[in-house]
């Protein structure tokens, strides 16, 4: 085979798997079989000239760069310019994702931790916050909060606020509330709430309790608490009158 060749086919393999792609899916996503991505790799044939335009697209790349020497293998970062603070974790020059059931596992075992208060944030791996989240949290792994989280929580794992929570919460994992709580909560796990609740949806497939008054529209889950409000009520509610 010529160089030119050994060249197309070694970049399509870089290309293709610093976008995280297996040959199935770079083979669907231009139109062809995973045997032509596989042939094309090992150096058997090249791709019909019509095919490199998508190749381009697919990898963010030039045409000229798929017959390079030396590839410009880069991640591509489409974020806003904003004050939003953003952890991903790297392994060599690939972003790591969730997405990605062996990425998640390594994702698991990392935590980025931050000294003081942050405004909005979104973490690829577990979050601990010293201060208070102003802006809203995201989070692929755990979200620890030692003060107040604001803004709003999408979290993958268990959501730990020591003060209040604001803005709603939607969790894979527990939640627990130091302080009040204001916003809708959604997850598949159990609630506990330190103060008072004051929300227009609690969604549960755990226990949620409540050590405050709650004024809810809808729950839907077995409830724990010292004073409830609520409309619409789908599970078991026990009031202790006496909890403090």
């Amino acid at each position: 085979m010529s160089t030119i060749n050994s060249v197309l086919a070694k970049n399509i393999s870089i290309f293709r798997k610093q976008k995280s792609l297996t040959q199935e899916m770079l083979a669907e996503l231009i139109g062809v079989s995973y045997q032509a991505v596989s042939k094309w790799e090992t150096e058997k044939c090249l791709p019909d000239i019509t095919v490199l335009p998508k190749l381009s697209d697919v990898f963010e790349c030039s045409i000229d760069d798929l017959f390079s020497k030396t590839t410009n293998c880069k991640n591509i970062i489409d974020w806003e310019d904003d004050d939003t603070i953003r952890c991903v974790v790297f392994e060599g020059k690939r972003i790591l994702k969730a997405s990605v059931p062996t990425d998640y596992q390594e994702l698991k075992k990392i935590t980025f931790e931050i000294e003081g208060d942050v405004k909005s944030i979104e973490c690829q791996c577990n979050l601990s916050v010293s201060g208070s989240v102003s802006g809203g949290a995201t989070s692929n792994g755990e979200i620890t909060v030692c003060g107040n989280l604001s803004g709003g929580v999408n979290c993958c794992g268990d959501v730990t606020a020591g003060f209040h929570i604001s803005g709603g919460v939607n969790a894979n994992g527990e939640v627990i509330v130091g302080g009040n709580l204001t916003g809708e909560i959604h997850t598949n796990k159990d609630v506990v709430v330190k103060g008072n609740v004051s929300a227009g949806t609690i969604e549960s497939d755990g226990k949620i309790k409540i050590e405050g008054k709650a004024e809810v529209d809808r729950i839907t889950g077995d409830v724990i608490c010292t004073e409830l409000e609520c409309e619409r009520i789908e599970g078991n509610v026990t009031v202790n009158k006496n909890e403090c």
